[in-house]
């Protein structure tokens, strides 16, 4: 059968179609090449950064938020959908809260042990709650907030060990003082000393605006002629980590804070201190008696400093001084910061049992793994709790263990791949231990077995998860770990094993002092009660069982050209919050994989898997509601946006990576790998291939001893960024062929046979649809 010319010549005419169409609305978007780490470039599309993009977004304090009426608890001020009250005790009571204002710089961090702040809120909560009021505890970001926040009548107390002088005492009416402290001059360990004679021309003494710091620099540099000053808006924390980062010489604070600041960096002096007797004590507005004269009653019976005297004494003791000290680690398993809350399996049941015996909580993070021993019996705590096995060895050195709150089995971690059938199999392999870890005995029993096994004793200052990291990386073979510590790593990372179950099963429990009967008792008696059980039920899975998500990756739109069933809801508030819309869906796949009802280990909830204490501080509730998680997710994202938005300089681009990577662990992981990176030599001011690399080093003690927030799971936030930055280039080629589709699709003639009209859009739905995936780089699938 002959074909008709006309037949033939159809394709080519629509080819030509096609071209003069795609040709009136100017060249096609394309999807961005994969960069290498950090590079920007102009013609890749910008997350975040829309082509209406004002030269800086709207800050988050103009827009006033609905809160939940049950809210309570500790919140940015910025954030709180606050009132005003200028009046005194009786007025103050109408409103049913107690306003604390405090300074962020004095609590952001994961304390290592307890500072004299932690006890002043802890009081003032317990003071409001005296008061049968609701204690709400409001953070300023700089210091010289607090006094115009607290005149304004947007707070009603000022707990944040502040300094009386004579020009605050003009505005402010004070307690009586709760602490006594003098002001040091801070420089790196190494520094010299300065004295009377010292030649400090050139070097840089910086300190915070508006406080007494501020008033002795002044004075210093006029003993110091050739000293500069600097005196900034900034928090005094950071000042001091500055001065140990080598980006200044000097600093003014006291002991309090610097006290504070060794906690976790202990390369910092006390160069000079100058005994002037700074007393410390809280603040109201002058016109208060009625509040100031209940402050006072308080403060009279309650000692506000940290004690730091040895005590061995049993739980009639504890409970008369109102403090349980526990001695733990900063690891996953114990005590860590994410997303900025204080988490672990350990910390969460220390909390309930001091709730259960009526006392304050102080966590101590132990300097080494073998310290637990010495410090119970020297008496700086009380309970060590680290996921510690019961052990003869222990027992032999006075020390008594509870009950046990759980079992766990002996296993071999290995690299994933790694083939090791049966114990013989362990022969020409090389484990890696530390020689006080509870399996050590057990290895070597096994090596007199297999005498081909070698061991390698590592660092006492290794926590397992950080061998099980080395492991990881191909650096070490193998190493014996408890089954629950292996599950917690499985949750989030895929690049290890259990090889082998060693068969051979023990208990941890909690680890105290042969001659506290009483104590051992108490938590005996709590570890039986039901709400207890429940309680470690729940800590079990939320910490060790936790499954992990399977997310196979979005390779075609649906035939409505949607990348998610939510892309309207999205759409909406990201171009309320000035965000990119494909970005976003690539980040809630990531959360969510698009499940409404996902629940995460830490109970983060919904599409955005946001964190029940941030819907509150956004004022959402119902998380498993699509809409109000994604409503709160952008929220929750412009905020963090907030804290990059012009700051240092930072291109748009990484001021997006670094907002996803605050939001997936946190704003205090996301800084201290910045100071990390430049410390290490890094852009600090690039994401990709800069920070990232950073933020990996902060799960290694050697690093996270030094981080503010301390230990960090950095392969996470790693991951996640790169992960949602492949999948929204992604979306964007698969959004952008689709579009070209539908404008090649809407190519008609009358004169077109129906016959034609379909081959074409055959031919364009061949061209542009097969395999979207191939337009983008799989540089991090």
């Amino acid at each position: 059968m002959q074909i008709p010319l006309t037949r033939l010549l159809w394709p080519l005419l629509a080819i030509v179609l096609l071209v003069t169409a795609c040709g009136d609305r100017g060249s096609p978007e394309k999807p961005a090449p994969s960069p290498e780490p950090g590079a920007t470039s102009q013609s890749q599309e910008r997350p975040g950064t829309a082509d209406s993009r004002e030269e800086q977004k709207r800050d988050t304090r103009d827009k006033p938020l609905d809160w939940a009426p049950e809210i309570q608890g500790e919140y940015p001020i910025d954030l709180y959908n606050n009132y005003t009250e200028t009046g005194d005790l009786k007025a103050i009571r109408k409103h049913g809260k107690l306003r604390i204002l405090v300074d962020t710089s004095t609590t952001e961090s994961l304390h290592r042990a307890a500072t004299r702040q932690d006890i002043e809120i802890e009081l003032a909560k317990r003071l409001a709650r005296t008061l049968k009021l609701e204690p709400i505890v409001l953070y300023v970001d700089d210091f010289d907030e607090l006094i115009p926040q607290l005149l304004a009548g947007k707070g009603d107390l000022i707990a944040n060990h502040l300094t009386r002088t004579p020009e605050r005492e003009q505005q402010l009416s004070f307690s009586e003082p709760h602490d006594v402290t003098d002001l040091v001059l801070v420089s790196a360990a190494d520094a010299d000393k300065v004295t009377a004679s010292s030649d400090l021309s050139g070097k840089t003494l910086i300190v915070t605006e508006g406080t007494t710091y501020e008033s002795k620099a002044r004075e210093l540099v006029e003993d110091y002629p050739g000293l500069k000053l600097e005196v900034v808006d900034r928090n005094y924390v950071d000042l001091a980590v500055d001065v140990a980062l080598g980006r200044h010489d000097f600093t003014i604070i006291d002991e309090v804070i610097l006290d504070q600041v060794l906690q976790f960096r202990q390369d910092l002096q006390k160069n000079v201190i100058y005994k002037k007797d700074q007393f410390l004590s809280w603040a109201v507005r002058p016109d208060s008696p009625e509040l100031l004269k209940t402050i006072n009653d308080k403060i009279r019976h309650v000692q506000l400093t940290r004690t730091t005297k040895r005590m061995t004494e049993d739980l009639p003791n504890i409970q008369a001084r109102d403090l349980l000290r526990i001695a733990t680690r900063n690891n996953v398993g114990s005590y860590f910061m994410w997303k900025g809350r204080v988490l672990g399996y350990e910390f969460e049941l220390a909390e309930a049992f001091a709730k259960d015996i009526g006392v304050r909580l102080e966590v101590i993070v132990a300097p080494e793994h073998d310290d637990f021993i010495e410090m119970l019996q020297e008496g700086k705590a009380d309970i060590a709790a680290n996921l510690l096995a019961i052990t003869f060895r222990r027992q032999q050195q006075g020390m008594k263990f509870s009950e046990p709150t759980h079992r766990a089995r002996v296993v071999v971690v290995s690299r994933k791949g790694v083939d090791i059938p049966d114990l013989q199999a362990l022969a020409g392999h090389t484990v890696y231990l530390r020689e006080s870890s509870s399996h050590y005995d057990l290895l070597q029993e096994i090596q007199k077995k297999v005498p081909e096994l070698k061991i390698e004793l590592v660092p006492e200052t290794m926590d397992i998860q950080h061998i099980i990291d080395k492991i990881g990386e191909g650096e070490y073979d193998l190493t014996f770990a408890d089954d629950l510590t292996v599950d917690m790593e499985l949750t989030w990372r895929t690049d290890i094993q259990i090889a082998l179950d060693l068969d051979d099963e023990h208990e941890h429990a909690w680890m105290m002092r042969k001659s506290n009967p009483e104590l051992v008792a108490a938590v005996n008696k709590f570890l039986r009660k039901p709400k207890t059980k429940k309680l470690l039920a729940q800590l079990y899975t939320k910490y060790f069982d936790s499954p992990k998500h399977v997310r196979p990756e979005i390779r075609k739109l649906s035939v409505n050209g949607n990348i998610s069933p939510y892309d309207e809801l999205v759409q909406k508030y990201a171009e309320e919050y000035d965000f990119d819309w494909r970005l976003v869906v690539a980040q809630m796949f990531q959360e969510s994989s698009f499940n409404p009802k996902a629940k995460s280990w830490v109970g983060a909830r919904g599409l955005m898997q946001v964190m029940p204490a941030t819907g509150k501080q956004v004022g959402e509730a119902n998380l498993f509601d699509p809409e109000t998680s994604v409503r709160a997710g952008l929220k929750y994202l412009d905020w963090l946006h907030q804290k990059f938005v012009n700051r240092e300089r930072i291109s748009p681009e990484n001021e997006m990576w670094f907002t996803l990577a605050a939001y997936n662990a946190g704003l205090g992981h996301v800084y201290d790998a910045k100071d990390l990176a430049e410390e290490m030599g890094w852009d600090r001011k690039v994401w990709f291939g800069n920070v990232e690399k950073a933020m990996l080093l902060l799960s290694e003690r050697k690093y996270y001893k030094k981080a503010r927030y301390g230990y960090a799971r950095g392969r996470e936030p790693y991951d996640y960024v790169r992960k949602i930055e492949a999948r929204f280039r992604t979306y964007v080629a698969l959004l952008d062929a689709y579009r070209r589709q539908q404008q090649a699709a809407s190519i008609s003639c009358p004169a077109m046979p129906p016959w034609a009209v379909k081959y074409l859009e055959a031919c364009i739905s061949e061209v542009f649809v097969a395999d979207r995936t191939s337009l983008v780089p799989d540089r991090f699938n």
